[in-house]
């Protein structure tokens, strides 16, 4: 069956290999390649591992994807963990030479990495693939659902720096990135950017959202949105362009949602929100506080830390308890009934961590009473977290999940699988929450504005019951079978339509909802 998927990096892991031994896109990463300690000892494998090679994109089509046009901050391409792992065997995917041309710019992000990442992804013959085709989606290649052998490809922009000729903070321009957001979208389908990724940038300031990686440039500094920002923002309303809220920090969200799409200029011009590769806070705004274990200036830093303890909502079909990332990389309810009311559309990640699924613990023992989750924010930013004048008002074992509850589903329990499977369904079921608690926007509605968006092939850590775009098909049979019942466990806390349906629903959720949207966007329908 035919998936649509709203974030997808079908070729970001061939980017780092040299133009003439390039890492096919088609392909499966080794990850027998990967140093036997990081195998053995860590996620690694299922961090690298090809997660959306092109084929496997293909194997039950015709899909349609957003493809990523993005290019790594210097955070990660000259990160330590990076570099030497570029020493080993992975250089077959780590060329070091190919590292040091993108880290010292002799290969520039935009227009070399851009344009070759472009090449690679729309030339299957060139690693000697026959049969199977990407085609851009477009008024003159318009979708076949009986072409089988295609993948139908659209574009987004994960970052303005993506479109920059340099990384350099003090050298980028909203100009240049204007000027070549133009060129892209004068060439290509391009329907949303991210204004913003994981490094400080000088457009607006980033929610904190790496963690496997230690580097400065990854802790937000700055306030809300820039008047450069500003700028770029206005000039992709002007095209038609969708600003996707992903990356964004809390207070430049809320900056936009709030503010900005209410100024009398804007008004005419506002195009609907999105968040292609979501996962939920389970929180309001008003909650923030009550989540915090701890909230800590950094001496020194324009930033500060918090210690989330992590919401606990729903149960699970066999008891537990799943909970959510309180981050605010994540999206609170008035986020999502932003995105909601604007007429917009959610892609729900599968990132186990996203999710609200805990990995094990690293504090000491008198803080590991409570699952958690770590998060640096920027100081100037911190009138949005800090709204009442205690922290950890909710922080108990009624609220906020502990970790033997976590341990409960751990790793080698075989219903680990079906546990990943209910955090994911618990964002279904939350998004119904959300809405139905709002009380202004019909539900039915609602439920044709989310779908899928993996994420995969980036730098996510897959939840255990989808590892790989091969496994869409027997989550989207595994959600079918077992989300009634979920919802029967949580009919206190939700009730779904009279009419819903789980047949109807389920293939909107993996596929309708998400191509109605695009379509309709392209002026396609």
């Amino acid at each position: 069956m035919p998936l649509f998927d709203f974030h997808v990096h079908p070729t970001l892991k061939c980017m780092f290999s040299e133009a003439d031994a390039k890492t096919s896109p088609w392909i499966n990463i080794d990850v027998t390649k990967i140093h036997w300690l990081l195998r053995w000892c860590t996620e690694f494998p299922y961090i690298l591992g090809s997660q959306a090679n092109l084929l496997q994109l293909g194997s039950d089509g015709p899909d349609i994807i957003c493809a990523a046009i993005f290019v790594p901050e210097r955070g990660m391409t000259n990160n330590k963990l990076i570099l030497k792992q570029a020493e080993g065997s992975l250089q077959t995917y780590l060329n070091p030479s190919r590292l040091k041309k993108i880290n010292d710019e002799t290969l520039k992000p935009y227009p070399d990495l851009v344009q070759e990442d472009l090449d690679v992804l729309l030339n299957a013959e060139r690693f000697g693939i026959t049969g199977k085709k990407v085609k851009i989606l477009s008024k003159q290649t318009p979708y076949d659902p009986e072409d089988k052998s295609s993948i139908y490809i659209i574009f987004s922009v994960e970052g303005c720096h993506s479109l920059s000729s340099t990384l350099d903070k003090d050298r980028i321009s909203k100009d240049e990135i204007i000027r070549n957001m133009d060129e892209i979208a004068d060439k290509y389908p391009l329907v949303s950017v991210n204004v913003t990724h994981l490094e400080q940038y000088p457009f607006c300031n980033h929610a904190y959202g790496i963690q496997f990686i230690a580097n400065e440039d990854f802790r937000p500094t700055h306030n809300r949105i820039s008047e450069d920002g500003l700028a770029i923002i206005r000039h992709c309303y002007e095209r038609g362009i969708m600003v996707d809220i992903k990356h964004l920090s809390l207070a430049s969200r809320r900056m936009l949602t709030e503010d900005i799409r209410n100024r009398p200029d804007f008004l005419p011009i506002n195009q609907p929100l999105i968040c292609t590769h979501a996962g939920f806070t389970g929180l309001s705004y008003k909650d923030i506080p009550d989540y915090m274990m701890d909230f800590n200036k950094q001496r020194g830093k324009e930033y500060s830390y918090i210690l989330w303890a992590k919401p606990k909502i729903y149960n699970t079909i066999n008891g537990l308890m799943t909970a959510f990332n309180p981050s605010s990389i994540n999206l609170y309810n008035e986020d999502i009934m932003a995105i909601i009311r604007s007429g917009g559309m959610i892609g729900l990640n599968l990132d186990k961590r996203i999710l609200g699924y805990t990995e094990g613990d690293s504090l000491p023992a008198a803080m590991n009473d409570f699952a958690f989750e770590e998060e640096y924010i920027s100081n100037a930013e911190k009138d949005v977290y800090l709204t009442k004048r205690k922290i950890g008002t909710k922080v108990n074992d009624f609220n906020c999940i502990t970790m033997q509850e976590v341990l409960e589903g751990g790793e080698v329990n075989p219903a680990l699988a079906e546990y990943h499977l209910c955090h994911f369904m618990s964002h279904v079921l939350h998004f119904i929450r959300v809405v139905q608690q709002a009380g202004d926007y019909d539900v039915r509605q609602a439920l044709t504005q989310i779908c899928i968006g993996s994420d995969f092939d980036g730098l996510i850590n897959p939840v255990r019951c989808c590892m790989t775009v091969t496994d869409i098909n027997k989550l989207k049979s595994d959600f079918r079978k077992r989300f009634m019942a979920y919802a029967r466990e949580n009919k206190e806390l939700v009730k779904l339509p009279a009419d819903f349906n789980i047949d109807s629903f389920t293939e909107q959720l993996f596929f309708e909802n998400g191509k109605n949207f695009i379509l309709k966007r392209l002026q396609l329908q």
